[in-house]
């Protein structure tokens, strides 16, 4: 059975790696969305992934839209030598290169040292919510988010379901629908995240995975993503939904927290990319912080 070999050494993220790879994340938890499994396989190929060990940490090595980088270690070995190693290599061998979506307990370690240069990467920042106000959707500030659930529940005969295996094969018919559409193909980032969900929900119970479907009219309209990030924390990796319907982003995002989410404290809603609309709605739910992210590379 193929394993992760010692650096220099480098082998393919495959489905191979998994139990690996996870052994390793409960052991060392993520802080940021970045380097949880479903995001690390889900999208493997579009960043072709080769993973490796560095004074027995985890690093995978990538590269994407031009950037050549290596992943927050996974592991608490020597994180300043770990950091020095995979751009050393980066640089001798492609003459550049970064540290990607390095979490700010690591990047604090690492700025202590001239060796190293770290910059803030706001468009990456995670955003992270109190469960029991997705659920509740309490007070003023979540007044327009509580209005339009309920319209889309009086106006919509619906039913919530937990995702699982009987609902796979819609949700991929229904991605793929959306996706040639919208012509999610011809842009990079899209085509990325459609291959992602695909990838999600064809290893859905490998990845151990959850979330949630909303049916109208005896079909799949909307469809959550959820797993498991650390003890008090799970992640939202993919939320879709038919926005024909008014209201049902918000009423998926709702029934999740009520009936998925509720042995979390908090959600993890991954990052806006830098899209101003996608920040807009991000904002608009009130995170109870973000997670700040950094690129390192060599001074």
């Amino acid at each position: 059975m193929k394993s992760i070999p010692n650096f220099p050494e480098f082998t393919r993220v495959d489905f191979s790696l998994l139990k690996e790879v996870e052994l390793a994340l409960e052991a060392f938890p993520p802080a940021v969305s970045s380097i949880t499994s479903g995001n690390i396989f889900c999208y493997r190929d579009e960043t072709d992934l080769k993973a490796t060990r560095v004074y027995g940490n985890i690093v995978f090595l990538g590269f994407y839209k031009g950037v050549h980088f290596f992943t927050q270690p996974i592991g608490e070995n020597s994180p300043e030598e770990t950091a020095f190693t995979c751009l050393k290599h980066l640089k001798e061998t492609t003459g550049s290169g970064r540290l990607n979506y390095i979490p700010k307990k690591m990047a604090d370690i690492l700025k202590m040292d001239k060796r190293f240069v770290a910059f803030q990467d706001r468009n990456s920042f995670d955003y992270v919510y109190a469960v029991s106000e997705l659920a509740g959707l309490p007070g003023e500030k979540f007044h327009d988010k509580k209005n339009l659930v309920n319209q889309f529940r009086k106006k919509y005969s619906h039913e919530y379901k937990p995702l699982d295996k009987n609902f796979i094969a819609q949700c991929l018919d229904i991605e793929e629908e959306w996706c040639r559409l919208r012509k999610c193909r011809e842009d990079v980032s899209a085509a990325a995240e459609s291959i992602c969900i695909y990838e999600l929900l064809k290893h859905f119970d490998e990845l151990r995975l959850f979330g949630g479907v909303l049916v109208i009219d005896g079909k799949i309209q909307a469809f959550t993503i959820l797993q498991r990030m650390n003890a008090d924390t799970a992640v939202t990796h993919i939320e879709k939904a038919n926005t024909e319907f008014k209201g049902i982003y918000q009423a998926i995002n709702n029934y999740a927290a009520m009936n998925e989410l509720k042995p979390y404290a908090f959600v993890n809603r991954e990052e806006d990319l830098g899209h101003a609309g996608l920040r807009k709605a991000k904002l608009s739910y009130n995170p109870i912080r973000l997670e700040e992210k950094y690129h390192i590379e060599l001074a």
